[in-house]
């Protein structure tokens, strides 16, 4: 028997011209080729049974939960108290212990050695609030801020205070506006505080080079493996802390360096008499989701401990037990990052057989519970074939400062503004000798500029020599510029400043504000490449003082502008040019397509998310300036130059701002690749499921996942109500993918389809293209189902 599928939700008027317009705006687009039809295969029905969902995940949220058994020295006879203590922000909250609640927190004490029970219930330190959650339509007592259990337990007479211990499992959730995270933790504490066992440790602490001088780096970290007394069967734990200096931060160990950023990675590459425990190294807070050029990053601030348990082997009654490995890292604040790496040895190693296996250790230690980190490449004092800087003068530095300066002028990244200063020279053939030095000199008071606010971002911001283009958003505008010139040059307008060549008319006279701007961009476009002289002097100069950093990067700038200087000097060498004639309009409109190539370059070096809405910007920009200099003319009316001016600008920021919504909006969501085992797995667990059937060869597909599926929005509404989200790629032409769109009487895409767990075999469907309100409402269509069928199941199956 077919599945059954309800009837496929309209589209109302409004969301049909949305989509419309959307399609308008990116004409460019090709529709997807219709997908190759077949015999439909046999269908098979699920057999799905359902379960309730979990907690969504919270994206930012630095809590968590702290549990001590003190007091650490007491006696036999004496009580000593668990306390678990539960943080959360100020926004947020966790739930109490009621009962009547299938959300609450629990506490579960396992096993208790040489302790019995004084209370046999936890209390809190203070009153919950208690208030209806409109979404379990129910009465719930909540903790604003987190809240402290406490529970006591006397120690045996006859027992040794080393031999306490409690065990158990600690669930607890907490929650903000949007959504809530819930913690499965298990706890074995005794009264010996972990910091007053013996360890061993290892240190390491990055220094930086500032201006010559050696400087603390922003962050510490420390090793540890505890305690060092163990023995055969007991668990030891390997602990790695990192402290980071206030608008400092690091990655965590499962951020993806996709996204800009290199995880921290602890690679335990030997172990001597020890067995790893556990899927890995886990930090003991919750990670920071911050965005940088639109995409996730995965971050700690402030301090940040990852451990690991090993059990301890029969062989390290002999040998003793240790581990060893690398440890790299990468800390970054808002303008700059610094990677490092460090090679660390705890305990008792096998150095023989890790060396023998390619792995690096630091140099022994003496022995004792703290050894040092190897500084063999703390302080580097590094070499370059053909200079000395012991020999190097500040008069050495500045002539190679001039230099490459002045070689900067042939870089691939100059010579579009090249072509149009060589127009610039042509029609200064005929100028009085006064003018072209004037005119040479504003273009070179433009590099200036330029360099010295280059200079000041080195001097006091730490920005290196191409900077700049590390931000998305420069390159963008620089992008438009040049694009918008190259029109301008290719005669579709003409350029609305006074003075600057790239106009329509030929004989347009260069003046000195064009002049001046034309200095500005050619030295914004040097500015990603390099050259010879350049690497090494501007490597020395950000080490000094700001005097002498000004003085080198404005006499980059006199290198940079010297050829017109000369040109200005001596207006005798324009001869060597040709002489005006139709030449020239060719020569412009060849340096309309050199600049257009440059557009094609800035935009290659952008993030893929921003192509497309750059792409967008432009097609606004090329629009709204072929208006402007071809829908009137010097002779018409004023109200018609206007009422076309009006309109330009209008349609232009309109395509401009939907190209940037598609930016701004954008946030990726939590894809995992589609297979059915996938779907009824999610559907087993009582979680609503959004599959995006999909292809990279679609353009379609893309419009959809840019202006409904991957948007904050949708995003939000994913994690709140805990949908798994597959993505089926149907790129390779997938067998599995083809029976499913064969289910769905489909030969096309893009479709979507979201399954509530009630009713998992009539999934709601959208074909082609659609709005994110039209996703939005089937979506809470799904999640609506679920929320009931989980009030008839009882909440009592939540979180069991």
């Amino acid at each position: 028997m077919p599945i059954p599928f309800p009837a496929q939700p309209s589209l109302s008027r409004r969301d049909g011209l949305r989509a419309l317009t959307v399609l308008l705006m990116v004409a460019s687009l090709a529709a997807g080729k219709p997908l190759p039809a077949q015999e439909p295969a046999p269908k098979t029905k699920l057999n799905l049974e359902l379960l309730l969902p979990g907690a969504p995940q919270v994206q930012k949220q630095e809590a968590g939960a702290k549990l001590t058994l003190e007091p650490a020295d007491a006696k036999p006879g004496d009580i000593v108290t668990l306390k678990i203590a539960i943080r959360t922000s100020s926004d947020a909250y966790t739930y109490s212990m009621d009962p009547s609640f299938a959300g609450r927190t629990r506490i579960e004490v396992k096993s208790l050695t040489a302790l019995t029970a004084v209370d046999q219930n936890f209390s809190a330190d203070h009153k919950p609030k208690s208030e209806v959650d409109p979404l379990l339509d129910q009465r719930v007592e909540k903790f604003p801020g987190g809240v402290t259990w406490t529970r006591q337990f006397r120690i045996a007479e006859n027992a040794q205070p080393a031999d306490v211990r409690v065990t158990g499992t600690l669930r607890y959730q907490i929650c903000d506006a949007s959504s809530c995270r819930p913690f499965n933790e298990k706890f074995d504490l005794t009264l010996t505080p972990e910091a007053e066992q013996p360890v061993f440790s290892q240190q390491f602490a990055p220094k930086v080079k500032v201006r010559g001088e050696v400087q603390p780096g922003p962050s510490e970290w420390n090793l540890s493996l505890s305690p060092a007394t163990a023995k055969p069967g007991d668990k030891v734990r390997v602990k790695v802390t990192a402290k980071l200096k206030t608008g400092f931060h690091t990655f965590a160990i499962d951020h993806d360096r996709s996204n800009v950023g290199l995880p921290t990675v602890i690679d335990v590459q030997t172990l001597t008499g020890l067995k790893p425990l556990g899927k890995g190294f886990v930090a003991d807070r919750e990670v920071e989701i911050h965005k940088y050029e639109g995409k996730p990053q995965r971050i700690h601030h402030d301090e940040v401990s990852w451990s690991r348990e090993f059990e301890v082997t029969p062989d390290a009654s002999k040998s003793g037990y240790g581990v060893a490995g690398l440890l790299s890292f990468q800390v970054c604040d808002a303008d700059t990052c610094r990677q490092s790496r460090f090679n660390f040895e705890l305990g008792t190693v096998d150095r023989k057989a890790a060396e023998s296996a390619g792995v690096v250790l630091p140099s022994p230690s003496d022995g004792s519970s703290t050894s040092e980190a190897d500084s063999r490449f703390e302080s580097i004092q590094y070499r370059e074939p053909g200079a000395d800087e012991a020999s190097t003068s500040l008069s050495m530095y500045l002539l190679y400062a001039f230099l490459g300066g002045l070689i900067l002028n042939v870089m691939p990244c100059v010579l579009p503004v090249i072509a149009i200063k060589v127009l610039s020279f042509v029609q200064q053939a005929g100028e009085s000798r006064g003018r072209i030095l004037l005119l040479n000199v504003s273009y070179s008071g433009g590099v200036l500029v330029v360099f010295l606010v280059l200079a000041t971002l080195a001097a006091f911001a730490g920005m290196a020599w191409g900077g700049l283009f590390q931000h998305a958003g420069f390159i963008i505008a620089m992008a438009a510029l040049v694009f918008v010139m190259a029109l301008s040059l290719l005669g579709v307008f003409e350029l609305p400043v006074p003075g600057m060549v790239g106009s329509v008319g030929a004989a347009q006279r260069e003046g000195l504000s064009g002049a001046f701007l034309t200095g500005i961009f050619a030295t914004l476009l040097a500015t990603p490449c390099s050259g010879p002289f350049l690497g090494t002097t501007l490597g020395w100069s950000v080490q000094q003082p700001p005097a002498v950093i000004y003085g080198v990067w404005i006499v980059m700038a006199l290198g940079m502008a010297s050829p017109y200087l000369v040109f200005g000097l001596f207006p005798g060498a324009v001869k060597l040019l040709p002489k005006p004639g139709n030449w020239m309009v060719r020569f412009k409109q060849f340096a309309g397509f050199v600049l257009l190539g440059t557009t094609v370059y800035l935009i290659s070096i952008l993030g893929h998310e921003y192509v497309l809405p750059t792409l967008i910007l432009l097609l606004g920009l090329g629009l709204g300036v072929w208006m402007v200099g071809n829908l009137y003319h010097l002779g018409s009316p004023p109200a018609l130059r206007w009422k076309v001016r009006a309109l330009a600008l209008v349609l232009t920021g309109g395509i401009a701002g939907f190209g940037y919504q598609l930016h701004e909006g954008g946030e990726e969501l939590p894809w995992e690749p589609f297979s059915t085992d996938a779907l009824a797995a999610a559907l087993d667990d009582g979680r609503p499921v959004l599959v995006d059937f999909t292809a990279d060869w679609c353009p379609n597909c893309k419009l959809v996942e840019r202006i409904s599926l991957n948007r904050k929005e949708t995003r939000e509404f994913v994690s709140r109500h805990n949908v798994k989200a597959l993505k089926a790629d149907y790129t390779g032409l997938s067998d599995e993918i083809t029976e499913w769109l064969e289910r769905f009487d489909s030969t096309s895409i893009p479709i979507t389809a979201v399954f509530s767990p009630s009713r998992p075999t009539e999934p709601l469907l959208i074909r082609d293209v659609y709005t994110q309100s039209t996703l939005l409402e089937v979506l809470e269509t799904a999640a609506s189902e679920a929320r009931s069928n989980v009030r008839t199941a009882g909440l009592d199956r939540i979180i069991r």
